[in-house]
């Protein structure tokens, strides 16, 4: 955790896997709430994700854990992101959670959070116990009710369904934002440059969650710079030496070098599943129809 900071401070409490809609609604309200006391806006959220702790099992993420905090930066417009280890906080009493932690330590004189918050051991803190234990330090509480879509909750829950489903632009719609990898390009096997169709190579985040296996009509972000891309999420089954799963994005109407370089691939529509060709000439025919489709998609929006 980050050291003790002495200016007043309203935080929103949550994961904010992926900075949705939702999440976003808290963190406006925070940057609200710091202006009027003349503090600092920062979310509270943990090191790993509850669900996955409490039940084993791995939970399939929507931002890779080393852009996360920068994430939710950019998009919540928060002025610093604390990180509690949730090995340590799951046992602490949540009364202690408030008045030692939040109150005590980071000097929280708001407090947010979504009214389905639970927090501290046994998940027994709930809004209300939160709205009381406040009021009895004279600290502000602000209970952020559920943001809807065509009266579906945005949740991360079912943002990820829609991920598994390939549907982008519903992703989109409750992200807020495109799905986006984020990631160093690295060297590939340099196959596309034999066929006039070169990629750029990052490593999937094996935390995040997966969409399917295919061709997604894409934009590449790479400093101030963005390009339409033709993007390949898969193995690329024509290949026998395929290895592990990769997005290869092919940039439009770009040259040059890219190795080493931080960029943000954001995956706005799936156009067709990964399939194995009968040869590279009918792999290659069927990108060039991909690059159209992409083309096609970005001119109408």
């Amino acid at each position: 955790m980050i050291t003790q900071h002495q200016k007043p401070r309203a935080i929103a409490l949550g994961y904010f896997d992926g900075v949705h809609m939702g999440h976003r609604a808290l963190m406006q309200r925070a940057v609200q709430r710091a202006h009027e006391i003349g503090g600092t806006s920062a979310v509270f959220t943990f090191d790993q994700h509850p669900s996955a702790v409490v039940s084993g099992q791995p939970v399939p993420l929507l931002t890779a854990d080393a852009y996360r905090q920068d994430e939710i930066k950019q998009r919540g417009g928060v002025d610093e992101v604390i990180f509690g280890h949730f090995e340590e906080l799951r046992t602490m009493d949540w009364r202690d959670f408030i008045h030692e932690l939040l109150i005590g330590r980071f000097h929280a004189k708001y407090i947010i959070s979504g009214h389905n918050n639970r927090f501290g051991y046994m998940g027994r803190g709930t809004p209300e116990g939160m709205a009381e234990e406040c009021a009895k330090v004279g600290v502000g509480y602000d209970c952020i009710e559920d943001v809807k879509i065509g009266g579906i909750v945005v949740s991360s829950t079912y943002i990820r369904q829609l991920i598994s489903l390939g549907d982008m632009e519903r992703v989109s719609e409750f992200l807020g934002h495109p799905y986006t990898v984020t990631g160093v390009v690295e060297h590939g096997r340099k196959v596309g440059r034999t066929y006039g169709v070169p990629t750029v190579n990052l490593p999937l985040p094996p935390e995040m969650a997966l969409p399917p296996f295919g061709v997604y009509a894409s934009r590449v972000c790479v400093g101030d710079q963005t390009y339409l891309a033709a993007t390949n999420i898969g193995v690329k089954p024509t290949f026998v030496d395929a290895g592990a799963p990769t997005i290869e994005p092919h940039l439009l109407d770009f040259s040059g070098d890219l190795y080493g370089k931080l960029i943000h691939v954001e995956l706005h529509r799936f156009l067709r599943p990964e399939k194995t060709f009968d040869s590279v000439e009918a792999l290659h025919a069927a990108i060039r129809e991909n690059v159209q489709q992409t083309r096609d998609f970005f001119a109408d929006q």
